[in-house]
């Protein structure tokens, strides 16, 4: 772990100490002791579950319909190591400064069409074209049940992406 994941550990550790013997020593109702002890516990669990996104560790969100992208790394599915295989990408959002915000990294669950789409992509990219994505809707069952329940296992296998030389940027007139 990072000293910094650390020190604010350390730090909720400390208020949970003070605010325990806040509580023992104030003549404050039961139920308001309860309450603020219950809310900080609700903080300890929140601010942990939030370090991988303060990390930078890849995110499991939906990819957005139009993005460019920056660079892949691929892991195969594996059978000696038990490995279901994924896909981390980073991407910058389309809509967001003309996909030219800060990049995020995305982990996909393996497909072997995917893998091909955007290992064509990657070579794209090493030969100097950016590439686009887009996210393509199909309407098949499996994906309108699934973004009905709102499942993102489901939603996640379901995806179709497309990628594309990306558009030359137009240059305002002198």
């Amino acid at each position: 772990m990072d000293s910094t994941i650390i020190l604010i550990i350390l730090g909720y550790v400390i208020l949970a100490f003070l605010l325990l013997i806040f509580s023992m020593r104030t003549s404050f109702h039961w139920f308001l002791k309860a309450t603020m002890i219950t809310v900080l516990t609700f903080f300890y669990i929140t601010t942990y579950k939030s370090f991988n996104d303060l990390l930078g560790w890849p995110t499991k969100d939906s990819l957005p319909d139009r993005f460019r992208l920056i660079a892949a790394q691929i892991y195969e599915p594996n059978i000696v190591i038990n490995s279901e295989g994924s896909i981390y990408i980073w991407i910058t959002n389309m809509n967001e400064k003309s996909g030219l915000s800060t990049p995020r990294s995305l982990e996909i669950p393996y497909s072997k069409e995917i893998h091909q789409k955007i290992s064509k992509a990657l070579v794209n990219i090493k030969n100097g074209v950016p590439q686009m994505g887009e996210m393509s809707d199909e309407n098949n069952e499996e994906g309108i049940v699934a973004k009905i329940l709102e499942k993102k296992k489901a939603v996640s296998n379901s995806i179709k992406v497309n990628f594309f030389d990306m558009p030359s940027q137009l240059l305002p007139e002198k």
